[in-house]
């Protein structure tokens, strides 16, 4: 395991009757390397599930709340809602101070998807740019979600059994974002990849994380 901003993440796992230890340290291949070639085949060739919970998630609400994105952002975020925007935040110089995606969910709610390392940076950046007569309301939610990643060329395959919503390429197209039911769950689904693969991320409460993640492996093998 590794330490990620605080949060206890696996660095790779044992193949079933395989021994999770590390038998030998070196600067050249390590003992672990074909678990690494294992998981990357799959998300090459089928699907891999990631844990993403570590991501900076914050939810920015208000009647100016569109507004007061599109002003901090280089893209225009404020388009129609159930889209992802990927885009980048500047200082007053043009020196990048952030690199993120910006989701619209309704004409005056949006949730900030930012790296873990970028966490309080980005919470600031917005914090420092608002004016006073901004009708805007900014939410750390990053404990309220687990984030799920599936990606990979059969991720639509396995997701789709999962839920009643089309995931079809004409229904729910690349950079969609919208609710589905998962089980008894309620999920924010994104369509969005950083793997080159098809890819989804689901935003779970977290008190159903873990309903949703059962359902996810009961259907491991495709």
């Amino acid at each position: 395991f590794r330490d990620v901003s605080g949060w206890e993440s696996p660095s790779w796992y044992a193949i079933p009757g395989e021994e999770a230890t590390v038998k030998q340290e070196s600067f050249g291949r390590e003992s672990w390397f074909k678990n690494w070639a294992q998981e990357h085949e799959s998300c090459r060739e089928g699907v891999a599930l990631f844990d993403m919970t570590f991501m900076s998630k914050f939810l920015v609400q208000g009647r100016d709340a569109g507004s007061f994105l599109n002003w901090i952002s280089t893209a225009d975020v404020d388009a129609e809602a159930g889209k992802i925007t990927y885009t980048q935040w500047l200082n007053e110089r043009g020196f990048m101070e952030a690199d993120l995606t910006v989701s619209k969910l309704s004409e005056t709610e949006f949730l900030v998807i930012a790296t873990d390392t970028m966490h309080n940076h980005v919470l600031q950046h917005m914090y420092q740019r608002l004016c006073p007569d901004d009708f805007v309301t900014i939410t750390d939610v990053t404990p309220r979600y687990t984030q799920l990643n599936i990606q990979g060329p059969r991720a639509r395959e396995l997701l789709q059994q999962l839920t009643g919503q089309d995931l079809s390429n004409g229904a729910f197209g690349f950079r969609r974002v919208e609710d589905i039911d998962i089980g008894l769950a309620r999920v924010l689904c994104s369509r969005i990849t950083y793997v080159g693969e098809l890819g989804y991320e689901l935003f779970i409460p977290v008190e159903q994380s873990r309903h949703v993640y059962d359902q996810l492996l009961a259907r491991k093998r495709l």
